[in-house]
């Protein structure tokens, strides 16, 4: 799984895990890893590149990037907007 992020891998066993029951004990154990290694939201999601660029237009006076920020804070936390 080297290349692979976290984000990826806890989706696809997730994504498996809800398919075969058998897969939840796998699913658990990546949860349980990801979250000890300081990964529960993953480091690699996509949504943070987001809000880092949304950041970096906030302090430039961008009146929507806080929008873009919220946006992205829900998305991360499956609250589709």
């Amino acid at each position: 799984m080297i290349g692979i992020g976290y984000h990826k891998r806890l989706r696809n066993w997730r994504d498996a895990a809800i398919r075969r029951a058998k897969y939840r004990p796998v699913y658990a154990h990546a949860l349980v890893t990801a979250h000890m290694g300081g990964h529960l939201i993953a480091d690699d999601h996509p949504g943070w590149a987001r809000i880092e660029g949304a950041l970096a237009r906030a302090r430039a006076g961008e009146p929507d990037a806080i929008d873009s920020i919220e946006r992205e804070m829900l998305r991360m936390r499956d609250k589709h907007v």
